[in-house]
């Protein structure tokens, strides 16, 4: 997948950044197209509108319970426990490009860089009284480089590093209490966004969704609206997919989101802004874009912030 990176210049840096990254490779040697005529597709709700607020932009989130949820915006923190009616604020100047709430009720936030042009870093913060009070520990990133966070809430922390190695903390010293787990396997490069067995193409101007099994490959649906994809995500057979789309008409950008449901219907979103990404938790995919958190609730496009 491609990775998702708000005070709008720290936005853009991050935005820049960004490219495709290393995932297992799905060989395309010969495609077998499948028909798509049983393929049904809709264009959904878009009547999601740009809110009056500006920097609604959620860079994380997390479920802790069905109704209590955390949510990153770089330098600040917020939570709801009311399924994402209100939300509550945690004041800090740290910044957070991910977050927990473990076992042992300890929130752990992490952020980290893979330096270009400058150093690489990665720290992890903690907070024993729920983002009251913070303890930072940095890392040597030539010993050991976290990059996210992979357990979920209220289980033992685990982080996968940039080496694609699996870490689990075991102990009480957060410098030092690492125990290593696997390594995710990691083939050839690859630039289609991938989760397994599904994967999409927009090196063309059709951007394809298709689906692999075995040595063959089929191409389940061309994803009409969207003209560059970021994220591929599965849950309850349901494939997820962030993006950017055009209008054609008037060469105006807008954020893109498309579900493929039981590989037989392609339901597609436009939503404010440039550009979509989607998180995947416990309960919920949600969808962040620049003008906020948004949710798909009995068809429709929803605004969670």
């Amino acid at each position: 997948m491609k990775r998702q990176y708000g005070i709008y210049f720290v936005f853009l840096f991050f935005a820049i950044g960004c490219k495709k990254t290393p995932v297992d490779k799905l060989e395309i040697k010969k495609d077998t197209f499948k028909s798509t005529t049983n393929i049904v597709k809709t264009i959904g709700d878009t009547t999601a509108k740009v809110s009056k607020k500006e920097n609604r932009y959620v860079n994380n989130i997390t479920d802790i319970s069905k109704d209590s949820i955390i949510a990153c915006r770089y330098f600040e923190l917020m939570y709801s426990t009311n399924g994402a009616k209100t939300w509550k604020n945690i004041k800090t100047s740290l910044m957070f490009k991910d977050i927990t709430f473990t076992d042992k009720k300890i929130l752990v936030g992490i952020d980290s860089w893979v330096g270009i042009h400058e150093s690489d870093y990665s720290r992890i913060h903690i907070s024993k009284d729920f983002g009251n009070s913070w303890e930072t520990i940095t890392f040597d990133t030539r010993k050991f480089f976290p990059m996210e966070i992979i357990s979920n809430p209220k289980e033992q922390l685990y982080v996968r590093t940039v080496e694609n190695k699996v870490y689990k903390f075991q102990g009480t010293d957060y410098k030092k209490d690492w125990v290593y787990v696997k390594t995710i396997p990691e083939t050839e490069y690859t630039r289609d966004i991938v989760d397994y067995p599904y994967g999409i193409n927009d090196e063309s101007d059709n951007v394809k969704l298709y689906k692999k099994s075995k040595n063959k490959t089929d191409t389940l649906v061309y994803l009409d609206l969207c003209i560059e994809a970021r994220e591929i995500v599965q849950k309850d057979k349901v494939v997820h997919i962030s993006g950017t789309g055009i209008d054609k008409k008037t060469s105006k950008q807008y954020g893109y989101y498309g579900q493929l449901i039981g590989d037989k219907t392609l339901k597609q979103y436009k939503l404010p802004g440039w550009f979509t990404n989607i998180k995947k938790t416990k309960f919920n995919v949600y969808i962040m874009c620049e003008d906020g958190l948004y949710i798909l609730k009995d068809g429709k496009i929803k605004q969670l912030y």
